[in-house]
């Protein structure tokens, strides 16, 4: 006895299930991927895709439409049915026919129409929700004669509308939730409000690249820019990989170990505009730079504007990333689409794919020349903070916390110094950086100011090196103050007193957190009247800002030793340094109180000093 396939009992109800819970996101790619494969079967010079509206009872409906081999009668009964393709192979590495009728029905239960000419003949269908059936369904048309069918040739109405008849094409239109929804205002759906050039800009940043010698057009009245309604005029769209010769910077970096290669592309905003250079060389859609991983041509976890921003420190790009694209081009056998090719995953177990796991390669591969954008966008700053990154490094030293680079121990060193807790502090402690002369005068311990220091470093000799146990300790992540709005906004912080970057070692420091307005208040008033006001508002908002930062640091460094414990799991650490734990840290500012003052006569008795030696001279 043979073997006995399984069937389904009750297709119906796994149709209807299929398409309702189908994600509405890839409309857009799923219809668009159809058109330019077909599309790219025609002769060189015809692959053509247009997108434009469709006016039916005088209301729009989005339309796909593209040349290249035509479809029966026969071939569009196939073609819509589900798991059907006509002109592709069906595999779950290649792109199977699932898709665009399961993500279009989904919100287009009034119908997809589609039409398709082939040998001078055009013939049409219509799929969508039947209510008396409760299913999805080709519907059937009656003709003058009472006879029925659901597949019909439409050649004299389709010509009559201007449609050619002497090449193969296939339409499709969306007709929408019902016959009022405007499909190209609203395409994926009549409660959900989208750019006017959503749909340009959802294939820009989906496709890396289109097939070879297909060109796209999109209708005016869809792109950004003038000539909203002008239906009559035709935009062309070009992708990302068209436009970067004309950017200023572009390079591919592979990684010899993976295969995985990085594409890093310096997209600058234009000097008398506010938009790329890539979105005014392509005004079909607009552009902005992202993150995103790449899979035969296709873009996955794209991360863009603000989610960019956000998470771009991980990627070694903690300034720029408004000015930065980066593609992480995987090979074709290191990852698999997911069933609605909305992710990525890996063929071994399809666990998700994201570019968070390729934040480390960004970082290892990056070209000199990216690193000098990003130096270029930091924010101009006239603050040394090197004295904070000491005190806050030996504070870390203490608890000799590996790197992650070293097999960490789980045990605890042999001795760790208690350090201050938050109370009140009446006196500087090594760990603030300062010391008092013989004077009573409070200087900074730093080597490279000019001003006096109690403390001399010898210099090492020369080749000497740091020592293995040294190196492998770990190092306090780098202090970033942000003072703009947009660059606060940019990283999440806002009403936040800081976020922690583990991966890049990068801590941003909300220099406008309440806080510091608060303890800047504080600070000013013993203080009135010895100097100009606005300088001395500028000076105590500076000490304010430092030792804010340095009390989030020093909450970081805290969190950071607790890898030493058993006790602490990875989601433990993750909230002792988010951002609302560190704006706890940051809150008790009057622990900071008294050394912030010492700093702030220390500051003005260099000033005094200097603008008597400036006298003097």
């Amino acid at each position: 006895m043979s073997a006995e396939p399984l069937k389904i009992d009750d297709d119906r109800f796994l149709i209807n299930r299929l398409i309702e819970q189908a994600p509405t996101h890839t409309l857009v790619r799923e219809f668009f991927m159809n058109a330019q494969e077909n599309a790219a079967l025609a002769p060189e010079g015809q692959r053509t895709v247009r997108i434009y509206p469709t006016k039916i009872d005088g209301v729009r409906k989005l339309t796909f439409w593209n040349t290249g081999p035509g479809m029966s009668e026969k071939d569009l009964r196939v073609a819509t049915n589900l798991s059907s393709s006509i002109n592709k192979q069906l595999a779950l590495d290649e792109n199977f026919g699932i898709g665009a009728k399961v993500s279009g029905l989904t919100i287009n239960p009034e119908g997809i129409r589609y039409r398709s000419c082939r040998d001078g003949i055009i013939h049409e269908v219509t799929i969508g929700y039947d209510e008396e059936l409760q299913t999805y369904v080709r519907f059937p048309f009656q003709f003058d004669d009472g006879s029925e069918d659901t597949v019909f040739d439409v050649t004299w109405l389709a010509t009559s509308e201007g449609m050619p008849k002497n090449t193969d094409w296939t339409e499709v239109v969306l007709l929408g939730e019902d016959h009022d929804h405007d499909t190209v205002e609203k395409p994926i759906g009549k409660k959900v409000s989208v750019d006017r050039s959503y749909i340009a800009t959802q294939i820009f940043q989906r496709f890396a690249e289109f097939r070879p010698g297909v060109e796209v057009f999109v209708n005016t009245a869809m792109t950004k820019g003038g000539g909203k309604f002008e239906e009559d005029r035709f935009r062309s769209l070009k992708p990302l990989s068209f436009i970067v010769p004309e950017l200023p910077n572009a390079e591919k970096v592979t990684c010899p170990e993976t295969g995985v290669t990085v594409h890093y592309i310096h997209d600058p905003k234009h000097d008398r505009y506010s938009h790329t250079l890539s979105s005014l060389k392509n005004p079909a859609t607009q552009s902005t730079t992202f993150c995103a991983l790449v899979h035969k041509a296709e873009r996955y976890d794209i991360k863009n504007k603000k989610k960019w921003s956000t998470v771009a420190p991980n990627f070694g790009i903690p300034f720029g990333s408004t000015v930065l694209t980066i593609e992480i081009v995987l090979p074709d056998e290191m990852a698999l689409p997911n069933q609605y090719r909305d992710g990525l995953t890996l063929p071994s177990d399809r666990s998700a794919l994201t570019t968070e796991h390729f934040a480390t390669l960004v970082r290892e591969l990056m070209p000199q020349w990216v690193k000098d954008v990003i130096k270029d966008a930091h924010p101009p700053s006239d603050d040394n903070l090197d004295d904070l990154q000491k005190d806050l490094q030996k504070v870390l030293d203490e608890f000799k916390v590996p790197t992650v680079a070293f097999s960490p121990s789980k045990s605890l060193p042999d001795k760790v110094d208690l350090f201050d807790q938050g109370t009140d502090e009446t006196e500087p402690s090594d760990s603030e950086g300062f010391s008092e002369d013989e004077e009573g005068l409070v200087r900074r311990i730093d080597a490279q100011s000019k001003r006096a220091s109690a403390t001399r470093v010898r210099r090492a000799p020369e080749g000497a090196k740091l020592s293995k146990e040294t190196k492998a300790l770990e190092r306090v992540p780098e202090i970033e103050i942000l003072v703009k709005p947009e660059d606060i906004e940019a990283k999440g912080i806002k009403g936040r007193a800081g976020k922690y970057y583990k991966d890049a070692q990068t801590l941003f420091v909300n220099g406008k957190y309440s806080a510091v307005d608060r303890m800047a208040q504080e600070l000013e008033l013993p203080f009135a009247g010895q100097v100009e006001a606005e300088e001395l508002r500028k000076l105590v908002l500076r000490a304010a800002q430092r030792f804010t930062a340095f009390r989030v640091g020093k909450a970081t460094c805290y969190a950071i030793s607790k890898r030493l414990s058993e006790d602490w799991s990875v989601d433990d650490l993750d909230r002792a340094t988010s951002p609302e734990s560190l704006s706890l840290a940051a809150d008790d500012y009057r622990q900071s109180i008294n050394v912030a003052r010492k700093w702030i006569r220390t500051e003005l008795k260099a000033e005094a000093l200097e603008i008597e030696d400036t006298a003097m001279d």
